[in-house]
């Protein structure tokens, strides 16, 4: 196993890299370029071009790290994962079923809205509902989940339209099983994000102890004359999800805040994620090449300047607020029980199982002789709601309830 300070992997950089440069020729990813040195801050940041991809998915993808190289295959990475969960490039059967014929599968122990669909959604336990087959992680027993879980986007659906287009659980790696640590990583973390979306329980962190790939990202940032925090907030399974704020000294600077998040075995990983990822949202801002992009400018269009500015000085309130602030060597750790692959999906696998998430569902997507496994993991129970996509299912709703 090769510990990176974002990610842990199964092959070197250089192995990786060269699997994914080939697969970008066939995915049509026809660019990956340096863009950090587009922002003052340092912190590598790279962006790959797929001018064909379909309406919906994203032609901008984007990587980061500490390090040149592993912001690179970053960018790699997640513009084949997107490609590959397309459905016009599926590997897999689709076939038709019902929501409730997937409720009652034999040793399927979870109600439906254990999926968690979108909030108001009407679903018809009867009516057609576009499936794929999934495989338990843990048992290998096969269930029937919507395929609108796991393509990406999926305008192509005849069935029910219950859960919208997510790439949440969606991952690569050298390998099945390296994929799967980084989608179920992915997936607890969006957790968490429900969750703080209805009520923000995050915690400053108080860095009290030289962390070497976190320090120097920290330097790189106040020597562009920036300022950045890190916060914590504990994951259902016990395992850290740290938010990362870049911030601009005025708040009417174009890019005033940027923010980013991680969540991992390691803490030190996590913590890198989310600050490297709020320096990959600048440079996303400032090269204007996501997609995504016009959300922000949507959401504030129909207000003036001020409101805009007033939401800012919150937020800047929020990130700074040392309220029950927590020592970084406090924090949760589980690296000293990772030593391979095999033992950090299998420690994700005890903490959920420890958590009640018994059943981790996985779809492998890519090819079986494919140089890159790409997969889309699903677990029945773990919530997903977004501002601009709300899912909800009975736990988010429960708190939301209370």
């Amino acid at each position: 196993m090769y510990r990176m300070t974002s990610s842990l992997r199964k092959a070197s950089l250089f192995d990786t890299l060269t699997h994914a440069r080939k697969l970008a020729v066939e995915f049509g990813i026809t660019r990956v370029t340096n863009t950090t040195w587009l922002d003052k801050i340092g912190i590598p940041v790279f962006a790959s071009i797929r001018p064909d991809a379909v309406e919906g998915s994203l032609c901008v993808s984007a990587g980061k790290g500490m390090r040149m190289e592993e912001a690179r295959v970053g960018a790699y990475m997640e513009a084949i994962e997107f490609a590959i969960a397309e459905y016009r490039n599926r590997n897999i059967d689709v076939f038709v079923s019902t929501p409730r014929k997937v409720a009652a599968q034999a040793g399927f122990v979870h109600d439906f809205v254990d999926f968690c669909p979108i909030l108001g959604a009407p679903i018809d336990p009867d009516g057609p509902l576009a499936c794929v087959h999934a495989q338990d992680i843990a048992t290998g027993q096969t269930f029937a989940v919507p395929a609108e879980l796991i393509f990406s986007p999926f305008s192509e659906n005849q069935g029910q339209r219950i859960f919208g287009t997510s790439t949440n659980g969606l991952s690569s790696g050298n390998t099945v099983d390296e994929a799967s640590v980084h989608g179920i990583a992915e997936i607890v973390e969006r957790d968490v994000q429900a969750f703080n979306f209805m009520k923000d329980t995050s915690r400053l962190i108080l860095r009290d102890c030289a962390v070497q790939t976190l320090d120097p990202l920290f330097t790189r940032v106040e020597a562009a004359g920036l300022s950045a925090v890190v916060r914590y907030t504990p994951s259902v399974i016990g395992l850290p999800y740290v938010q990362g704020f870049i911030m601009e000294p005025s708040d009417d600077a174009p890019i005033a805040i940027s923010c980013g998040s991680g969540l991992h075995l390691c803490r030190d990983i996590a913590a890198v994620r989310g600050l490297a990822e709020a320096a990959q949202s600048r440079l996303s801002y400032i090269h204007g090449g996501r997609d995504d992009l016009i959300e922000r400018f949507k959401y504030f269009s129909a207000s003036d300047r001020q409101a805009e500015l007033d939401a800012v000085a919150r937020l800047r309130g929020h990130v700074n607020d040392a309220h029950q602030a927590i020592a970084y060597s406090d924090i949760e750790d589980a690296n000293a029980q990772i030593h391979s692959i095999d033992s950090a999906l299998e420690c994700l696998l005890d903490r959920l199982r420890s958590a009640g998430f018994g059943q981790v569902l996985r779809v492998v997507l890519s090819k079986n002789d494919s140089p890159l496994a790409v997969v889309k993991i699903v677990i029945p129970g773990m919530e997903s709601f977004q501002p601009a996509l709300k899912r909800a299912g009975p736990r988010l709703s429960r708190y939301i309830a209370r």
